[in-house]
């Protein structure tokens, strides 16, 4: 039996950049579809449902009727919760807004072939683990954190006092997975390896910026609620 191949949509202005991760990507075992600019890739995403896109931050915005990168993450997170970003970059410094955004992780142009394969593997890897724990029997579908945060872990919603907040499918399952385990405190590889079902060697500082993007979502101080255990990692503080 053929097993069916992972579809990774690349949404990139520049064509040498699209025919180079095509060939990259399609050597590898992906099924590939490529888009020059957010409205091509917002109908591809409808039309095909791509396990995962990679996302330039700068597009080509000369044409009236085409967006920034940032405003095509915007959008395909609104379209569907669970198809991971990775955004693509020149600029290092772009990344905290598309994490902010809805992007999983970025990888900076220029890329080397090895390690974007790592991440593409390892993010769709996480992705599989929270939709399996999500939709587990076993846990509970509503978690309660104080007087008012409820996370619904059938329907990937967190609201704070009925006020819904948006979070990537990391940070969802990164607060889940605290909120199951009040008051215990967890190193940065252990949340690389239950959140992300994969052990990133080399990037425990990938838990920290996701961290601080929950914390600004939910509109958390330093160490409110999710506390930062020093020289160990964090924990969540029931109330």
């Amino acid at each position: 039996m053929t097993e069916t191949r992972q579809t990774i949509l690349i949404v990139d202005d520049e064509e040498n950049i699209r025919s180079a991760l095509r060939a990259f990507l399609t050597r590898i075992g992906y099924a590939v579809l490529a888009a020059s600019g957010g409205v091509e890739a917002l109908a591809l995403v409808d039309r095909h449902s791509p396990d995962l896109v990679l996302l330039d931050v700068v597009l080509d915005e000369s044409d009236p009727q085409q967006m920034s990168g940032l405003e095509v993450c915007r959008q395909l997170r609104a379209r569907s919760r669970f198809v991971p970003i990775i955004m693509l970059t020149s600029y290092p410094e772009w990344q905290v807004e598309s994490l902010g955004q809805g992007a999983i992780a970025f990888v900076t142009k220029p890329w080397d072939n090895n390690a974007l394969a790592s991440q593409i593997r390892a993010t769709l890897s996480a992705v599989q683990h929270i939709r399996k724990e999500s939709t587990a029997g076993t846990q509970p579908r509503i978690l309660t954190v104080g007087a008012e945060m409820q996370i619904d872990t059938e329907h990937f919603r967190v609201s704070v006092g009925g006020r819904q907040i948006d979070l990537t499918p990391i940070e969802f399952a990164l607060l889940a997975f605290l909120a199951r385990h009040p008051n215990r405190q967890w190193t940065r590889e252990e949340l690389l390896t239950n959140v992300w079902d994969y052990t990133w060697v080399g990037y425990e500082r990938t838990v920290d910026r996701h961290i601080a993007a929950l914390r600004r979502k939910l509109g958390l101080q330093r160490d409110e609620l999710i506390e930062t255990v020093h020289g160990v990692g964090y924990r969540l503080v029931a109330p």
